[in-house]
């Protein structure tokens, strides 16, 4: 029997296309750069150091033994005694604790004050935006260090409890960094506040803080992401200053600048170098790793980066 051509019916197989998300493809750039991956497992490793290592040491009790002051490195003391006999490499661990914590919360701050203030002023404007801006140029004219060191001899002559100037710490250095990233928030809501989605959220009639924290500050995550990144390191490099001054956080409650800082004659600099040198070491590599990671995710989520 024969069969017309036309009567043949061939099986067509489809294809089933995949849509990339932006958010998919950036991770797929950023894990491709070295640098920011590196930086990604070097920071990794830095919090299991600080979180997790403490309770591997066993010298967790971290008793004084004024016999055992200065000690070099050795078998049983990893990175040697500082001066009241206590274990070096487990100060170290605990207080990475500490300048991580710092970094974080403050990074946070950051975020919250940042974002909020920024998009407000960038939807708003007029004389919302004058009065928010005008206000963070106030903060930009003053410079931070000095700021912090004023607040820090207030904080000693007022004799701070030392257990909760901590949490003092990390909300001074949150408040005083929040300005650069509310000018980066306020410059993307006032370009997208224009777009084809905010119309229709006018002709829904949706609230104010609505449009702002439902559609306009989600937007702006990228931006939130790379700054937050950055502020993390800003703020252990500020926390450590301070604490090197004395300022900061102040003993029994460990921090890498506070451990610089007790290691700060020519003694200690030139013969006992397993004093000063691991902590500074551990902000070394946490600031460049965190900085790496940053400029990773500032290519990854910038659109001009793709081809």
């Amino acid at each position: 029997m024969s069969q017309n051509l036309a009567d043949i019916q061939i099986p067509v197989q489809k294809t089933k296309v995949v849509s990339d998300s932006p958010w998919r493809s950036a991770f797929r750039r950023l894990f491709r750069n070295k640098m920011a991956v590196t930086g990604f497992i070097v920071l990794a490793l830095m919090f299991l150091f600080s979180f997790v290592g403490p309770f591997f040491s066993p010298h967790a009790d971290a008793k004084i033994s004024v016999r055992n002051a200065n000690q070099p490195p050795s078998a049983e003391h990893w990175l040697g005694t500082d001066k009241l006999g206590r274990d070096v490499l487990l100060r170290t661990m605990e207080a990475g604790r500490v300048s991580l914590l710092v970094g974080l919360v403050a990074a946070s701050i950051i975020v919250i004050i940042g974002g909020t203030l920024g998009s407000v002023a960038g939807y708003y404007g007029g004389f919302v935006d004058a009065l928010i801006m005008r206000f963070a140029d106030i903060l930009y004219a003053i410079p931070t260090l000095p700021i912090l060191v004023a607040i820090g001899a207030i904080l000693s002559d007022l004799k701070f409890p030392p257990d909760k100037r901590i949490y003092l710490v990390m909300f001074i250095v949150g408040m005083i960094a929040w300005m650069s990233l509310s000018r980066l928030v306020r410059s993307q809501v006032l370009s997208l506040k224009e777009r084809e989605f905010m119309l229709a959220n006018e002709v829904l009639g949706l609230r104010d803080r609505r449009k702002i924290f439902r559609h306009l500050l989600p937007n702006t995550v990228p931006i939130i992401i790379v700054a937050a990144t950055l502020g993390v390191a800003n703020a252990i490099l500020l926390e450590s200053t301070l604490s090197f001054l004395g300022l900061g956080v102040v003993p029994p409650t460990p921090s890498w600048g506070q451990m610089i800082s007790a290691a700060n004659n020519m003694i200690d600099f030139q013969n006992r170098p397993w004093l000063w040198l691991p902590p500074g070491i551990c902000i070394l590599l946490t600031v460049v790793s965190i900085n790496f990671i940053g400029d990773g995710l500032r290519d990854a989520l910038d659109p001009k980066q793709k081809r």
